[in-house]
């Protein structure tokens, strides 16, 4: 659906075409519909919201790549999107995190499913149900995807990337590479403070000594590792640090 100052510029311009007979003539099989009617009209004329559907057509690519390149699994999600700082809501996305692309699933006003990958360059951020990123700038200058976890004083940003390995042998001779899981690149905001970190040395480091053996614990109790944890993982250990933080501020 168009957004509502696209609609009604266009519907102010409708009718400036109408008053001032400015429009191009048409026989009656082609006239310009009632007002009752314009939306559809619009649509057909102009298509849906030139924003939201500012893309490229997607196609499915690395035909010959084991596995998939979504995140976090291959389904498309109830989601939102914001572009230049307008906000789509129950839209339907899938996010590729091998290439970056993100993906919108939607039916055109002939029923026509389509799929779509939204310019990125327009996209600020993005929710897949309960997965939501923002697009961010943490290193090398490169604006990019950052999943956003938070627990009380802690923002955690992850950008998953997947990478392709070449398969040496494929039984089936179907696939010539094979998709790595989601690869998380973290970064973590506590107070003033912000803080990439790869591996449990670097994480402890972030918070004061006497939280320190806590955590420690944690990672032992639920046998964590970074390297291999999904987000559900972090969120769990934010949830935890953060309340170690809130129960220390209490003495």
């Amino acid at each position: 659906m168009m957004s509502g100052s696209i609609l009604q510029m266009l519907f102010s311009l409708f009718l400036v075409l109408i008053l001032t007979g400015n429009g191009s003539a048409q026989s009656s099989n082609s006239a310009i519909p009632e007002t009752d009617s314009l939306s559809l009209y619009i649509q057909m004329k102009y298509g849906l919201d030139q924003e939201l559907f500012n893309g490229f057509q997607y196609y499915k690519r690395n035909v010959q790549y084991k596995g998939h390149p979504y995140f976090p699994e291959d389904a498309f999600y109830n989601g939102s999107v914001t572009l230049k700082g307008v906000d789509y809501d129950n839209v339907q996305l899938k996010y590729d995190n091998y290439s970056q692309h993100l993906i919108l699933k939607y039916t055109d006003f002939k029923e026509r499913i389509n799929l779509l990958i939204i310019n990125s360059i327009h996209v600020d951020s993005f929710c897949l149900g309960t997965y939501c990123f923002q697009k961010l700038s943490l290193s090398d200058d490169r604006v990019l995807f950052h999943q956003v976890l938070e627990a009380g004083p802690l923002t955690c940003y992850i950008y998953w990337k997947r990478e392709a390995h070449t398969l040496d042998y494929d039984h089936e001779f179907k696939y010539t590479h094979e998709y790595s899981r989601p690869i998380g690149t973290f970064y973590i905001r506590y107070g003033e403070e912000f803080q990439p970190f790869t591996n449990r040395k670097e994480l402890l480091r972030i918070f004061p000594e006497s939280l320190q053996p806590e955590i420690k614990r944690y990672f032992r109790q639920q046998h964590l590792q970074l390297r291999e944890a999904g987000p559900k993982d972090i969120q769990n250990l934010l949830n935890f640090i953060s309340s170690r933080i809130e129960t220390s501020s209490q003495h």
